[in-house]
C-alpha cells in the first residue's frame, strides 16, 4: 500500500506565503486527540479538511489531524480505515458501500459534497468532430460516447460509475461499444492523455475540467452538479467516514472532528474571499481562472450546510449505485449514517 500513497502536509512552504498570518491556524490546545485522516487524491471534496486545519477549527474542538495521507484509490482508503492505519477517510460514498458490502464497518460522519462532483470532460478534437457542446442534449452526448476511449481513475471508482450510468441510459454496452481506460488520479498526467487524444473523454473530479477548459485542452461535457443529469441532482457523493469501532473508542474526538469540519464548510459557504485565498494555497499550481471556475461550482452546488446528509440525497446515491451494478442491497440511511454522532456535534456548536 505504501507505494500507492503520498504523505504530505496540505500546505507547502510556497503555498504558505499566499496566506496572511491571521489566516494561519492558531497554536493547538494543550490537550488534543490526534486523528489520522486519509483522502483519495487531492480533489476539491477534501478542501474542508484543509480549511479546518489551517483555521484551527479542529484544534479548537480538541482534535489534531496533522498530516493527511493521500491515497490513489478508494479501495486503499477503505483498507487503511479498516486496518486502523487511519481513523477517518474522506472519499466518496462508493467506498462506504464497498466496505459494507464486504462485511466491514463503515459509518458516514459527515456529508462531503451534496452533488456528484465528477464530470465527463471531452477533448477539443472530439468536440470539434462531434459538433457537440455543453448545451447539447444529454441523449446526444451519450450517443456520442459509443465507440470512444473513455478515461476513468480505476475500476470500482466513482468515475467509472458515472460512465457506466450514462452508458446504461443509452443502451451502450460497456465491453463491446466503448473502451474504458485506466488513467489514474494524477491531474497533469490525465490532462496530457486528453490532449494527446489517448482518450476522447475522461471521467474525473474537479478541478480537472476547469483546468482543461482554461488550457484549451477540452471542455466539461456532462456535469451532474450543473444539472445535466436530472436524476442525479443533489445526490450525496463525497463523504467523510470512519468505523463503529473508532466511534466507540474515540467518541469525543470524532464528535469534535465533525464540529470542526462543519465550521470549515460554513466558512467556505459564507466567506468566498477567504475561501479563494485558501483554495489558492490548496491548489498552488492551478490557473487563477480555473481556480475561480472551480470555487464557483463547488460553493454553489456542493458544499454541505450541515454535516448531516439528506435522506433524499442518500437514497439517490443508493439507486445510482444499484443502476450501475456496484451494489444490489437496499442500504438503510440510519444504518450507514452516524446520526447520533452528528447530532451531538451539532448540539455543541
Amino acid at each position: 500500500m505504501s507505494a500507492r500513497l503520498i504523505r504530505r502536509h496540505f500546505l507547502g512552504t510556497t503555498a504558505a506565503a499566499v496566506l496572511a498570518p491571521a489566516m494561519l491556524k492558531p497554536a493547538a490546545a494543550a490537550a488534543v486527540t490526534n486523528l489520522a485522516v486519509g483522502s483519495i487524491g487531492h480533489s476539491i471534496a477534501h478542501f474542508p479538511l484543509f480549511v479546518g486545519e489551517q483555521l484551527g477549527y479542529f484544534q479548537r474542538n480538541g482534535v489534531d489531524i496533522g498530516t493527511v495521507t493521500e491515497f490513489s484509490t478508494g479501495a486503499l482508503t477503505d483498507t487503511a480505515v479498516t486496518a486502523g492505519s487511519i481513523d477517518i477517510g474522506s472519499s466518496v460514498i462508493t467506498d462506504v458501500f464497498s466496505l459494507v458490502k464486504a462485511g466491514r464497518s463503515g459509518k458516514i460522519i459527515s456529508a462531503g459534497t451534496n452533488a456528484f462532483y465528477v464530470d465527463i470532460i471531452a477533448s477539443k478534437d472530439f468536440l470539434a468532430a462531434s459538433k457537440l457542446n455543453e448545451k447539447s442534449s444529454l441523449s446526444d452526448k451519450i450517443r456520442a460516447m459509443r465507440g470512444k476511449n473513455i478515461g476513468i481513475t480505476g475500476p470500482g471508482s466513482g468515475t467509472e460509475a458515472l460512465v457506466l450510468y450514462l452508458l446504461k441510459q443509452g443502451n451502450i454496452d460497456r465491453t463491446r461499444d466503448v473502451q474504458l481506460v485506466n488513467v489514474g488520479a494524477n491531474i497533469p498526467a490525465v490532462l496530457a492523455a486528453l490532449q494527446a487524444n489517448r482518450v476522447d473523454m475522461v471521467s474525473f473530479a474537479w478541478p480537472l475540467g476547469q483546468q482543461a477548459q482554461v488550457e484549451g485542452i477540452g471542455e466539461t461535457f456532462v456535469s451532474p452538479a450543473r444539472g445535466d443529469v436530472p436524476a442525479m441532482a443533489h445526490q450525496l457523493h463525497g463523504v467523510v467516514y470512519t468505523t463503529q469501532d473508532d466511534i466507540d473508542k474515540k467518541h469525543a474526538a470524532i464528535v469534535g472532528f465533525v464540529r470542526g469540519y462543519a465550521d470549515a464548510c460554513t466558512t467556505i459557504l459564507k466567506d468566498p474571499a477567504r475561501s479563494r485565498d485558501l483554495l489558492k494555497a490548496f491548489y498552488p499550481n492551478l490557473d487563477p481562472k480555473a481556480l475561480d471556475l472551480t470555487l464557483e461550482i463547488y460553493r454553489t452546488t456542493s458544499v454541505p450546510s450541515s454535516p448531516l446528509p439528506s435522506e433524499a440525497g442518500f437514497t439517490r446515491a443508493v439507486k445510482f449505485h444499484q443502476a450501475v451494478g456496484l451494489i444490489s442491497e437496499e442500504y438503510a440511511y440510519n444504518d450507514l449514517v452516524a446520526t447520533r454522532v452528528i447530532a451531538e456535534a451539532l448540539a455543541k456548536r
